[in-house]
């Protein structure tokens, strides 16, 4: 046996300290009623606290369920538009996915900022993630 296994058996199987109590018969607490069984388990159940997690958790991906993943093409298409519009002010009509109503959204406006890093757009005050653009479509310009 290695040495490991002697220690955890040394540790976890040795109750020579206890031998003083050992024997005694069990004494119900006076002051205490006892715990029925189904409290006892809950008190014992870890994610009991995140029951209503789970509903949360389903309404946020059936917002989801509506969502088209761009291909690479797309968001190589979406990328270029971007940064032309970087350099030139045009108002355009863009398509996007919003998160917060599960549904594709229209907006229409001037590019106003990217961020990269965080992988946002801001169009007319309104801040897009990149990857849920579907489309920009120039507005008609007098």
């Amino acid at each position: 046996m290695d040495e490991k296994k002697l220690i955890e058996q040394k540790i976890f199987n040795d109750t020579s300290a206890y031998q003083d109590i050992m024997d005694l018969p069990y004494r119900p607490s006076k002051r205490h009623p006892q715990m029925n069984q189904l409290d006892r388990a809950f008190q014992f159940a870890p994610f009991g606290a995140l029951g209503g997690f789970k509903d949360l958790i389903q309404e946020k991906t059936s917002n989801y369920a509506r969502k088209k993943y761009s291909d690479f093409a797309l968001e190589n298409q979406i990328n270029r538009q971007l940064a032309y519009l970087q350099k030139h002010s045009l108002e355009v009509d863009v398509n996007y996915f919003n998160e917060a109503s599960g549904y594709y959204e229209h907006l229409k406006g001037t590019l106003e900022s990217i961020n990269y890093k965080k992988g946002r757009v801001t169009f007319a005050g309104i801040s897009i993630i990149i990857v849920n653009i579907r489309l920009i479509k120039l507005i008609n310009q007098k």
